[in-house]
């Protein structure tokens, strides 16, 4: 990890009781009233960070970009006092379910016909990834399901903590044990989709897109009963 000074508008007049925090934030300021629009948009702001996306509370975290070559996202976990990257995303408060789903074969596929590519490398789009990508509403019983099975993958991560999540998720050397517990975080991930089991990426990019359509029809079926009250209404004045 690296570190930070990290200032917020609350603390501030505390932070600049600090010699070495109030010149930083000094040289900041100059450095931004010197360079373009954006950045002078925000000298009066030199405490802080440009974008704060930041909330202190846990998060899910998973990289911006991430190896064609992985059959999972390696997402993870990070504790309030973390702040994340322009290098990666977070799904902040989110239930711990969610993980198993980012984790998947099923978002996977989603993945690899929604985002944009660096090279061989995908580039994670929250727009046209994570906002799009179809799930169906599930029972409270299949999200602890999904809940136990991300332990299981956390389980086998420990295992193997002298590694890093690169290491762990090379296609090549992934641990049999880690494959294992993804394995049956799949299985139960596609169970809340069918009771027949995908046999192929094909296969499920197939599902998901009727799925797709199918919430697309049922957003503008919304939309226009929305428009006929709204006229209804209109008419009645």
């Amino acid at each position: 990890p690296r570190y930070c000074i990290w200032v917020t508008d609350e603390n501030k007049d505390e932070a600049i009781k600090i010699k070495f925090i109030a010149d930083r934030i000094e040289k900041c300021r100059m450095f931004r009233e010197n360079g373009g629009v954006v950045a002078r948009q925000h000298a009066h702001l030199s405490h802080r960070f440009r974008t704060q996306p930041h909330q202190e509370t846990q998060a899910i975290i998973f990289p911006k970009t991430s190896s064609s070559r992985r059959e999972y996202i390696p997402a993870g976990y990070l504790n309030k006092d973390t702040v994340i990257s322009e290098k990666a995303l977070a799904s902040y408060d989110a239930e711990p379910y969610v993980f198993g789903v980012l984790s998947s074969k099923m978002h996977m596929a989603w993945l690899s016909i929604t985002s944009s590519r660096m090279r061989n490398d995908f580039q994670y789009s929250v727009q046209l990834t994570y906002n799009t990508f179809p799930f169906p509403p599930i029972s409270t019983q299949r999200k602890n399901e999904i809940t136990q099975a991300v332990f299981r993958i956390l389980e086998e991560r420990e295992k193997h903590s002298d590694k890093t999540l690169a290491q762990l998720y090379d296609p090549d050397k992934m641990p049999k044990g880690l494959r294992e517990a993804h394995r049956q975080n799949d299985e139960i991930i596609e169970k809340c989709y069918r009771s027949t089991p995908f046999t192929s990426d094909e296969e499920r990019l197939e599902y998901l897109f009727k799925l797709y359509e199918k919430m697309i029809a049922e957003e503008n079926e919304a939309g226009t009963l929305f428009a006929k009250e709204k006229k209804t209404r209109k008419n009645r004045k």
